[in-house]
C-alpha cells in the first residue's frame, strides 16, 4: 500500500521536499499533531527511510529556509531525534530485547494466548481505543501513519 501513496524515487522525494518547504514547514510548528489535516506533516519519512532523500539534504533545506529558528526548531529537532534512535540502537544493541533503563525491567507483561489475542486486535485496529484503531487501520490501508499517531499507537 505504501507504494500507492508514495512514488519511491528521488525525483518524487525532491518534489515532495520542495512542496513541504514552500507550503508545509511554515505550518508544521502549529499543525504537526493534527492527524485530521492533510499536509500537517512533511510525509518525507518514507523517503528518508529508503534513501531517496538524505537527512543531510533535508537538514540543509530546513536551515536555508527563510523561517526563523523558532519557526523551524521543532521540525529540525525531529530530524535529530530520528538519527538519535539509530545511534542508540547501534550503541546499545541489547535494547532490542532489554530495557536500557533498569527500572523498566520489572514491568510485567502478559504472554501466551492473551498476548496473541491483544496483538492481533492491535494489528487489525480492533482494540476498542478509537485513535489507536484508526491509526492501525490507516497503516493497514495505506502503509502510512503520522508521527503523532505512531506515538499513541505504540504506547
Amino acid at each position: 500500500p505504501i507504494l500507492d501513496r508514495f512514488s519511491m524515487n528521488e525525483k518524487s522525494a525532491k518534489e515532495l521536499l520542495a512542496q513541504f518547504m514552500i507550503e508545509g514547514l511554515t505550518r508544521y510548528e502549529s499543525q504537526r499533531s493534527r492527524a485530521d489535516l492533510d499536509g500537517s506533516t512533511s510525509q518525507l519519512s518514507a523517503h528518508l527511510r529508503v534513501g531517496t532523500l538524505s537527512p543531510y539534504e533535508l537538514y540543509w533545506a530546513t536551515e536555508e529556509s527563510n523561517l526563523s529558528s523558532d519557526e523551524k526548531k521543532t521540525f529540525s529537532r525531529r530530524l535529530f531525534w530520528r538519527d538519535l534512535a539509530y545511534f542508540q540502537l547501534f550503541s546499545f544493541p541489547f535494547m532490542r530485547n532489554k530495557s536500557i533503563r533498569q527500572h523498566y525491567e520489572d514491568t510485567e507483561w502478559i504472554d501466551d494466548e492473551e498476548a496473541n489475542r491483544r496483538f492481533e486486535a492491535w494489528k487489525k485496529g480492533r482494540t476498542g481505543y478509537p485513535l489507536v484503531d484508526a491509526g492501525m487501520r490507516e497503516l493497514w490501508a495505506s502503509g502510512w501513519m503520522t508521527q503523532s499517531v505512531r506515538m499513541v499507537v505504540a504506547s
